[in-house]
């Protein structure tokens, strides 16, 4: 997993422009993309992109985080949570890669280091999946529940299973009050494998 300490890890092309949309009785708030919105990742200059019409409703953010760190509209990750929520709907590049950007976005976005690795850790371990066109499925033994970053170690770079993971809201929610422990303890220079590591120790 490539990981960086330099705050100049990208770039968003401006400002997004958007335009609520009234959903009353909806789970999530739908906002529409008025004009077309990017995000360029400075390592190796790949762009998410947020073309004009995308619809997004946070939804790629696990609702856990969203108890702990506010809505993706009102929070400092709120550009992050546009690029990352139309990359989860259109699945063009692989998941892993789809929510490390989130974490350099939110980064870009004015997120302190230890916030955002947080929000990474949520939307790593209890965000979407989706397999890699042509890629097989390996089977992993993990009890229902497992955390994913731990799987995903334990598997090395081979696609693990379930792509779509089920964790109980109480087990997400004590993985993350664990995982910001830790963050309180050791500062925003932690590592995300020592972070995860602690989250995920027995109870």
């Amino acid at each position: 997993m490539p990981f960086t300490e330099d705050p100049a890890v990208g770039v968003f092309s401006g400002t997004p422009k958007l335009d609520f949309i009234d959903t009353p009785g909806a789970p999530n708030r739908l906002v529409r993309v008025i004009d077309d919105f990017t995000f360029t990742e400075a390592a190796n200059g790949t762009v998410w992109a947020a073309p004009r019409g995308s619809l997004v409703d946070g939804a790629s953010i696990p609702r856990v985080l969203w108890t702990l760190v506010g809505s993706p509209f009102t929070g400092d990750y709120v550009y992050a949570s546009i690029v990352h929520d139309v990359a989860c709907d259109t699945r063009a590049r692989p998941w892993r890669d789809t929510h490390y950007m989130f974490y350099l976005a939110c980064l870009v976005g004015g997120t302190k280091r230890g916030r955002a690795k947080l929000m990474y850790l949520a939307v790593r371990n209890f965000g979407p999946r989706w397999p890699a066109p042509d890629a097989p499925v390996v089977p992993v033994e993990q009890p229902v529940g497992q955390l994913v970053f731990s799987m995903v170690a334990l598997a090395g770079e081979k696609p693990v299973a379930p792509f779509s993971p089920f964790v109980p809201y109480e087990n997400q929610l004590r993985y993350l009050r664990r995982a910001q422990a830790y963050l309180a303890t050791h500062g925003e220079g932690a590592s995300l494998e020592a972070i995860d590591i602690y989250a995920c120790r027995p109870i």
